[in-house]
């Protein structure tokens, strides 16, 4: 045993490698515990504790528990690390290796695998390590490339290689991934084409598969979005679609996450599949037909990084919530100090989208002939007019309190900030809903259903900009309301809709 270790703290890393491919994770960890405990007893090292890698990720960001052991590692928590082997700690990005190997040579902590030890102090270790991380690397692109090609040739084989879509289950045939119809799924996907070729709505029709007893393959039921991406999809009509689809990783590029960009159709790869069609060719192209001539507002060309820009606003102070980011996420956040708080932004985008979807389904059961009800919104006139009245009035009451004596400058303005703060909000809380009684008075049901329609239809496919260009189109103003210290759900939100 050799006694320069003896005593020493480690911690152990254990991860699945590329090589070891088509074994049980649980059975390759449990033989690298074993290896590596037997590695530390020969060192006599004791071991501190076990950072396990159970997921696989290029990037050293997509690996949570090397992240760990690193900040331990900065810390000078430990004297030595056990590994596999070097290829075990990094493969991936030489920044994200140079990261790792730094991490080690600054805090002098020692590599352990069971065939040597690293010291990365040493000139001749140093070097070592750095030119097997670099062939460790090339070896996992000239994989990558290979995995690569080989995807590509049995796509153009009319191979199906992902998930099976709804419809359809995934065989073999001659040790080829394909797909056969499921036909308790396909019966439901032609009810869905023969009823948007009909004159349905994706969301109509999703009421109406869920009603049906259909159920999609990733959550409880259809909505919408779910029964767009059928009715778009080549895959019913026999033919194999790839490269719909960039996925951007996370911090590429200044991404705080993972993104997916939607590629024009003149990208994609398209070929004959082994399998059958559901849906025969001629009904797919009238119902790709219908999609294409639906309304459709116009795209702004910009550079927008929020869907909800300019559109939601805090009813405290009337101003626009904006965008920032904490810990990589996107929040929406008021800028005057103690009102609203602020809340995630993809929280209040999803609300928006099912305030939309609910508001369509009571659209197209409406009569256009049925006179609204016009009585809520004028008390809310009222109610509102009535408020900023007693605001006003407690505004000039401040100003006769100054005079008279019985308030001091810096209370005087405090007290005045407050209530000029409420008269702003209360003032465009009254614009806008003055706007929606005149409104509602020419308000058509059936028209509005046709925008908001096209809206949602093609939101999913947008990016931030046409997001944002879509939800405008419909949208007037919203107003939201979060008061501190409360759950990361309890918003409101009030609508003003856009009827012209």
């Amino acid at each position: 045993m050799p006694q320069d270790m003896l005593g020493k703290t480690a911690y152990v890393y254990l991860r699945k490698s590329r090589m070891e491919e088509g074994l049980e994770t649980e059975e390759v960890l449990r033989k690298h515990h074993q290896a590596l405990d037997e590695c530390a007893q020969r060192h006599g090292l004791v071991i501190l504790d076990y950072f396990s890698e159970v997921i696989s990720g290029e990037s050293l960001y997509a690996r949570p528990e090397m992240l760990r052991l690193l900040e331990a590692v900065e810390a000078g928590s430990c004297d030595a690390v056990l590994c596999m082997d070097l290829d075990r700690l990094s493969r991936g990005r030489m920044k994200d290796q140079g990261i790792i190997l730094d991490a080690f040579r600054d805090s002098g902590t020692l590599i352990v695998t069971p065939d040597k030890v690293y010291n990365l102090s040493d000139e001749i270790d140093d070097e070592l390590a750095e030119f097997k991380t670099f062939m460790s690397r090339r070896e996992y692109k000239i994989i990558n490339k290979r995995l690569r090609r080989g995807l590509q040739r049995s796509i153009r084989e009319g191979c199906y290689v992902a998930n099976a879509p709804y419809g359809y289950r995934r065989v073999y045939i001659d040790r080829r991934p394909t797909l056969e119809i499921f036909e308790p799924e396909a019966k439901l996907v032609r009810v869905m084409f023969q009823l948007y070729a009909g004159g349905w709505g994706c969301t109509s029709i999703a009421y109406q598969i869920n009603a049906m007893g259909g159920r999609p393959h990733r959550s409880s039921s259809f909505s919408r979005n779910s029964i767009a991406k059928i009715l778009t999809n080549p895959t019913y009509i026999g033919k194999i679609v790839w490269d719909q689809k960039s996925h951007i990783k996370k911090n590429a590029k200044g991404n705080p996450k993972n993104i997916v960009i939607y590629n024009p159709k003149e990208k994609w790869t398209i070929t004959d599949g082994l399998h059958p069609a559901i849906i025969e060719k001629e009904l797919f192209d009238k119902v790709q037909e219908i999609m294409a001539g639906r309304y459709r507002p116009a795209y702004h060309d910009g550079t927008i990084k929020s869907p909800l820009a300019g559109l939601v606003k805090c009813v405290k102070c009337g101003g626009n919530m904006q965008r920032i980011l904490s810990k990589g996420e996107p929040y929406l956040l008021c800028q005057r100090k103690g009102c609203c708080a602020m809340a995630k932004l993809s929280l209040v985008e999803s609300r928006i989208l099912e305030h939309l979807e609910d508001l369509l389904a009571e659209l197209q059961v409406e009569r256009s002939d049925q006179a609204p009800d016009l009585a809520p919104l004028e008390d809310a006139v009222a109610a509102i007019g009535k408020e900023l009245h007693n605001a006003r009035r407690q505004k000039e009451r401040l100003h006769e309190l100054l005079e008279l004596g019985e308030y001091d400058l810096p209370t005087y303005r405090e007290r005045m900030k407050a209530v000029m703060d409420k008269i702003t909000a209360l003032e465009g809380q009254q614009k806008a809903a003055q706007r929606r009684l005149r409104e509602a008075e020419t308000y058509d049901p059936g028209r509005q259903a046709e925008r908001i329609q096209a809206v949602l239809e093609g939101y999913q496919n947008g990016d931030a900009a046409q997001r944002n260009a879509l939800l405008h189109s419909v949208i007037e103003v919203i107003q939201y309301r979060k008061e501190k210290k409360t759950k990361p759900a309890d918003f409101e939100l009030d609508f003003l809709m856009k009827t012209d």
